[in-house]
């Protein structure tokens, strides 16, 4: 006799297997990138402030746009994989042309989609956010010289006080020298 939570968990397990697509899996990690590396990264103080905020922005909104390309690459690629199924009369294959294009298209969003769309537009989205940033663009700082300092080279005249002389005899000797 099943409990009733273990109950929920069978089927849970039950209806996932027999609905499994790589959707879900990219899903899943999307949102938990998008939400626990801007967080873990906003946590870190050993960072600059800057460093982490562009890190902690670039992070979520790459889950964010995960999430979406996912979404629609595989909405194209369902309907792609019906129309494949019709031109060819494999209408029994429909659910494997699907589950394997959705792989494919979860991969190759992945590999290009996503990073082109980061790339894009993280910087025109953190410099909207941020007025830091603004200001630091229309008003260049400016720089000042330091003079040169005269670097004293006298302690390297000896190098008997750097230990450097003993240094050839000692290790492995190889071909007898």
């Amino acid at each position: 006799m099943l409990t009733p939570l273990q109950n929920k968990f069978k089927n849970l397990c039950m209806s996932l297997g027999k609905n499994n697509k790589a959707l879900y899996g990219a899903l899943t990690i999307a949102v938990s990138k998008g939400i626990l590396r801007p967080t873990f990264t906003m946590m870190d103080k050993k960072q600059d402030r800057d460093s982490r905020v562009y890190t902690a922005f670039r992070e979520g909104l790459t889950g964010a746009v995960a999430f979406c390309s996912y979404i629609a690459t595989d909405a194209i690629v369902e309907k792609l994989a019906t129309h494949i199924a019709k031109k060819t009369n494999h209408l029994k294959e429909l659910p494997k042309m699907k589950s394997t294009l959705s792989l494919i298209s979860v991969s190759l969003t992945a590999l290009f989609i996503i990073p082109a769309i980061c790339n894009a537009i993280t910087k025109p989205l953190l410099n909207a956010f941020t007025s830091k940033n603004k200001k630091s663009i229309d008003q260049p700082a400016l720089v000042s010289k330091q003079p040169v300092k005269n670097v004293n080279f006298e302690g390297y005249k000896n190098m008997n006080v750097y230990h450097f002389n003993n240094f050839y005899n000692s290790g492995m000797k190889i071909g007898g020298i």
